[in-house]
């Protein structure tokens, strides 16, 4: 049972959540022959003040 955890800066719309989780899944299936039906998949939208890259915010 893949269990994918998915963290993003910032926001996404609801929308924009369902298209990657689809299309995550349907890689899982695709590629390492999963079922659809038992793959889980979880958002952590971290908010840019709380993200670094290269030592500096993204909010910065």
């Amino acid at each position: 049972m893949p269990y994918i955890n998915i963290k993003h800066a910032g926001p996404l719309s609801r929308e924009q959540k369902a298209e990657i989780a689809k299309q995550v899944t349907d890689t899982m299936a695709k590629v390492a022959h999963k079922p659809a039906n038992y793959t889980y998949v979880t958002f952590d939208e971290v908010s840019y003040e709380d993200w670094a890259i290269a030592g500096k915010l993204l909010d910065e």
